[in-house]
């Protein structure tokens, strides 16, 4: 058994709270059971607990699976696309999205196509849909971009009550940053409660959390989680910070205890990302579990993970509702799995950690006008190394990974440079917002993270409005600062070569891909990144101001020369964590790259798992195009088969006339080609469903 815990500190104040142990059975885990045939709520329940009661498939026959369906949904997006769509089932019928987000129902049991609804956009990701259901009406709801669309479950047509003829856009207002929502909100009663995705930079919008009326899109009540000057949460910034700062949103979803009525809430970073002089203080309610009162929006409590946050660790998933065994007593607990590789465990009334958290010593920033935290929050229950150790593949890994980190400051908890700081895990975990799964049998959390390191380098701009300032504001994080892309965006250099000038105005406006639309963006702003892409070079012979800002150089990571991790395996992983210990049971490595298909080192993933009652975990995400059935018990690989293309999406498990099905979306498309619209369904063969 391998342990889970990490370095010791001194205690945090969060544990002189008593604690507080509730008896409660195991349905009282704060969400209806699902049903023996219904996935209705994206991730199975409004726990978020990825978990179904089914048990036809077990752990002795799940090798015995056989393609039962597969459907094709549609077209791909330009430049790069991808399918990350949990998709719901209700009563025998399969809801889900397209790569450019057409709707679509299917026959759950065939996948025969019922009826399809066009956007008319070119998409957007989105990773599931909602369902509301009152007598005899029937929604299905979900959000393309910025707009919130309600459909007739029945026939696909829109709802024309809802909104504007059943779209409702969901910008707060239309002149700050992109604003898009990637994931779905909570159904809870008659409403939609609802985050969103904005940009890193200091254009983002403010977070909020906002209930909409299901019937109409009238909204009910709003939660400012970057708060308003003089309201809740704002003493944790210096004066005037809050006027020059967005984000403190939620763009990963939420977690509801039903029968507390308790809404739980992880919030991203505030901006602008990386560099914070102008945002001074600790800076609530970002990078925050925040708890709700789910009927008014007022607020409960709440933990900050991370202070004045120069690292972009966003809370990365929705919270699992679980529950641990303390002394004989279940207790109900919220876990908070992290990019930094570590797991957070609070009770659920008392916001009580459950898990020893202490204080590591902050360190001080060397950038004009930046002031770090004096300390941060670790807990003690760790998933991940936290230390990069240098890659042993072979010489040539050895010698590159080297000269590339050795001009960067190596230290935990560094604050970015513009000579370039290594963080490990990297941006996107540690956990990713794929989320955990609750195995109740044993009160487990079943996880997938990835160990990477990452550069953060920052580099300067002049204050004040310049072709290259508005490129570095915008666009630098992903195609970096030299236009030579990163992880996340492509390579800029010679698009002259590629696209007319027209046709680059219309790519910023309108987005593609992964891409979102930049139509935020005033015609002077366009302008101005415009040429700057087409003429770099112009821009230093006049530059408007000597005083100096910081942008981010890009979303960079320690690779080797051969583009695989430039640290030791494991790079992914496989975890089942005892959540009353914190304790990892198992840790298997998960994934391969399919550059090299051999080396079983684990690789990243996106997407998360489903565990089922009969003990068998499904789970894609990884780039080698495979999808697999592991042992809770042990993690052993009990059954797999190859993908079109990679599903970094969650499956669904339901069942139809008694027999059980899993369901995934291969979009692929995240890490490179190739890319699919495909989603494919699973089952026993018909005379092992009739045992």
């Amino acid at each position: 058994m391998k342990s889970a815990q990490g370095i010791i500190m001194k205690i945090a104040g969060i544990l002189t709270l008593p604690l507080i142990l509730l008896s409660c059975t195991p349905e009282s885990i704060g969400t209806d059971i699902p049903s023996n045939s219904n996935w209705d709520t994206y991730l199975g329940d409004n726990a978020r607990t990825h978990y179904s009661p089914l048990t036809q498939i077990t752990r002795n026959n799940v090798e015995q699976l056989e393609l039962a369906w597969s459907y094709d949904s549609g077209e791909l997006r330009e430049g790069g696309s991808t399918m990350y769509t949990s998709p719901l089932v209700v009563d025998g019928v399969l809801y889900s999205l397209s790569p450019k987000l057409v709707a679509f129902a299917l026959n759950a049991a065939t996948g025969e196509e019922i009826w399809r609804y066009d956007t008319g956009g070119n998409g957007a990701p989105q990773r599931g849909l909602m369902w509301w259901q009152e007598g005899n009406e029937r929604r299905l709801i979900y959000a393309a971009g910025r707009e919130l669309i309600a459909l007739d479950a029945g026939t696909g047509e829109p709802v024309e009550s809802f909104g504007e003829d059943g779209r409702l856009d969901l910008r707060p207002s239309a002149d700050v940053g992109p604003f898009f929502t990637s994931v779905p909100g909570i159904v809870f009663e008659n409403m939609l409660i609802m985050g969103f995705s904005t940009s890193e930079s200091s254009t983002s919008h403010a977070g909020m959390i906002r209930a909409f009326d299901v019937r109409t899109g009238a909204e009910i009540w709003r939660f400012n989680s970057l708060p308003l000057t003089g309201g809740l949460g704002s003493d944790t910034w210096e004066e005037g910070a809050l006027l020059n700062s967005g984000g403190a949103n939620n763009w990963t979803g939420m977690t509801l205890d039903e029968e507390r009525g308790m809404l739980f809430i992880p919030t991203g970073s505030a901006t602008p990302d990386f560099y914070g002089a102008s945002r001074k203080g600790d800076n609530l309610f970002a990078n925050s579990l925040v708890a709700l009162d789910v009927h008014t929006g007022s607020y409960r409590w709440h933990y900050q993970t991370i202070r004045h946050d120069l690292w972009d660790r966003d809370l990365p998933s929705p919270p699992t509702l679980v529950q641990l065994e303390r002394n004989g007593v279940l207790v109900d607990g919220v876990a908070v799995t992290t990019k930094s590789g570590h797991l957070f465990l609070f009770n659920r009334d008392t916001r009580e950690s459950l898990y020893d958290i202490y204080e590591v010593d902050g360190i001080a920033s060397t950038l004009p006008g930046e002031q770090a935290a004096d300390s941060q929050p670790v807990s003690s229950v760790a998933f991940t190394r936290q230390e990069f150790e240098m890659t042993t593949r072979n010489q040539e890994a050895i010698d590159h990974v080297t000269e590339v980190v050795a001009p960067l400051d190596q230290r935990p908890w560094a604050p970015p440079t513009t000579a370039g700081i290594l963080f490990y895990p990297s941006y996107d975990g540690g956990a990713e917002w794929g989320g955990s799964a609750y195995d109740p049998n044993g009160h487990k959390l079943i996880l997938n993270a990835q160990e990477i390191g990452g550069i953060i380098r920052l580099f300067e701009i002049p204050v004040g409005f310049s072709n290259r300032g508005v490129f570095a504001e915008n666009c630098a994080g992903c195609h970096g600062e030299n236009l030579a892309g990163t992880d996340r965006g492509v390579d800029l250099t010679g698009i002259t070569d590629r696209l007319s000038t027209a046709e680059t105005r219309e790519l910023i406006v309108e987005g593609r891909g992964a891409m979102p639309s930049f139509d935020s963006l005033d015609q002077v702003e366009i302008n101005a990144v415009v040429s700057y892409i087409r003429n770099p070079e112009q821009e230093d012979a006049d530059q408007p101001s000597t005083e100096i800002d910081y942008a981010f150089a890009g979303y960079l990571r320690v690779r080797d020369h051969e583009a695989l991790p430039g640290n030791t395996p494991p790079w992914g992983t496989l975890n089942s964590i005892d959540l009353a210990t914190g304790e990892i049971d198992w840790q298997v490595n998960f994934g391969n790259y399919p550059s090299h298909p051999d080396l079983d080192y684990g690789a990243e993933s996106y997407g998360g798992p489903v565990v089922t009652e009969s003990g068998v975990i499904f789970i894609g995400a990884t780039p080698d195009r495979m999808f697999r059935a592991y042992d809770s018990v042990d993690g052993s690989i009990l059954w797999s088969t190859e993908l079109p293309a990679a599903g970094f999406a969650t499956p669904a498990v339901y069942s139809v006339d008694g027999q059980q099905f899993v369901v995934i979306a291969a979009g692929g498309g995240r890490m490179g080609p190739p890319s699919s619209s495909q989603y494919l369904a699973y089952s026993l063969p018909n005379n092992e469903n009739d045992n």
